[in-house]
Parts: C-alpha cells; structure tokens; sequence
C-alpha cells in the first residue's frame, strides 16, 4: 500500500515576464519616459522653440513687399520646422536610449515578449507626441495669426477651407515624425548613430535630392510637411496633402517594422 504525502510547498510559479500585458507594459513603458529629465528637456525646446520661431518668422510677414500667393496658415507654420527635429529626437531616446545605458536588459528580462515591449512604446510615444503636437500645432496658428494680424498681413481663420486641415494634419505629424525617430532608435541602436540617420533624413537628403531633376526631395519627410500637409495654397510639384501624409504613414510603418523585426533577432 503507498501512502500519498501532501505537498505544503507552494507550486513553481511561472516566469513573471509571462504574465506581464501590454497594460502593464505600457504604464511602466510611461514612467520611465515621464521620469527622464531628457523628455521634459525635450519637450520643452519643442514647445516654446517652436513658437519663438512662429512669432519671429510671423513678425517678419510684415516686410514683404507684396501678398501675392501668400499662405497665413502656412506661415505660421514655420516654427514646427524645428520641432520636426526636436520631437524626432525624442522618440530616437526613448529606444536608444536604453541600448546606451544597458536598461534594455532588465525591460527585455522582466518582459521577454519584445513585440509588446515595442508595442508599448510606440503607445506611449505615439499619444504623448499626438498631445503635444496638436496643442503646439494650434497655439502657433493661432499665435501666428495675432502676430500676423498686428503687422497688418493677411490672415487665416480655421473656417476658411482646408486651414483646420492644415492645422489637425501638423500635429499629427509631429507623431508620425517621433515614431519614425523611434524606429530608426530601434533599427540603429546607438544615439549617435540613429540621431545622425533622423537629422539626414530630415535635413541632409531634402538638400542633396534637390540636385537632380524630377524634384525628388518633394517626397522627403521635411519637404512633405512644409509644402504639403501645412499648407494650405501647396505650390507645384508639392505633393497633395492627402498623399503627403500618407506617405509619412507609409515611412513610419517601414521604420517601426524593420526595428521590430531586428529587436526580435538581435541579441540585447
């Protein structure tokens, strides 16, 4: 006869990342982003560089020799020129970042599912920079059209057609542009290295593709936003802004899922 003999252990638990869920992942994805000083610094230049920049180029509206195809919403557009950049910056930390200080390690044992580690940060940065980039993007318009107004320069208002467009189109994206950054952050790894590909993108390739015929630099990020999405009156061969954004999606997503693919394979 065998004789059964309770166990008063406790059963294994599993492996604690196993049950982590994007839920999780995104709250803790979010207090470490609220917590860097990086961000707050960041998002500041992004904000109040970009509005000095609207008063001063708006200020400037009040020199020109004639209004003839002039755009006020556009025009006051001009100080997100400099948060394209600022905000990209952003969103290439929040993935290098990590990389550079070896947290990577502790995010990836305490959540192995990387696809949901990204996730969640693409979350994250995705509805904090959609927040920002639209109060930013309405502040300046409206900022820009009482400068405007003051120096005696046309102005717009958002009932006029295609200016809320404009508007609504500018914030949004200053997101795509941080998601965009955060792929390259996850494609790159390092700081240097993924900021040096995002300033390209944005500055250097618009310049050099300038140089050849057919006008191919109206299909770069910076050029898409300028002529296209914040504007209001494009002027040709600018793209429409429909497929301007568009197009930024389409970049974004190729980033966002080439860097999630190398997260995937790479070793941390």
């Amino acid at each position: 006869m065998t004789i059964a003999i309770p166990r008063t252990g406790t059963p294994p638990q599993q492996n604690a990342g196993s049950r982590v869920g994007l839920r999780q992942a995104v709250r803790a994805e979010w207090t470490k982003l609220a917590t860097l000083r990086s961000t707050k610094w960041t998002l500041a230049v992004t904000v109040l560089g970009a509005l000095l920049v609207t008063v001063l180029a708006t200020q400037h509206a009040g020199h020109r020799l004639g209004y003839k195809y002039f755009d006020p919403t556009n025009q006051s557009m001009t100080g997100l020129a400099l948060a394209s950049l600022t905000i990209g910056v952003l969103g290439v930390l929040t993935m290098s970042g990590e990389y550079g200080t070896g947290t990577i390690r502790s995010s990836l044992a305490a959540l192995p599912r990387r696809e949901t580690l990204l996730t969640a940060k693409v979350a994250v940065v995705g509805v904090l920079t959609l927040l920002v980039g639209e109060v930013l993007s309405f502040s300046a318009f409206f900022i820009g059209q009482a400068v405007l107004a003051a120096v005696g320069a046309p102005t717009a208002h958002l009932g006029q057609p295609d200016v809320l467009r404009a508007v609504v189109l500018s914030g949004a994206f200053l997101s795509l542009l941080a998601l965009f950054g955060l792929g390259l952050g996850a494609i790159i790894r390092h700081t240097a290295g993924a900021l040096a590909a995002y300033a390209g993108a944005v500055l250097l390739v618009p310049v050099l593709l300038q140089t050849i015929s057919g006008d191919p630099a109206r299909y770069t990020p910076d050029l898409i936003f300028a002529n296209s999405v914040a504007a209001v009156l494009p002027q040709p061969p600018a793209l429409s802004a429909t497929v301007g954004f568009l197009l930024m999606v389409a970049y974004t997503l190729a980033a966002l899922g080439l860097g999630a693919a190398l997260l995937k394979r790479r070793d941390a």
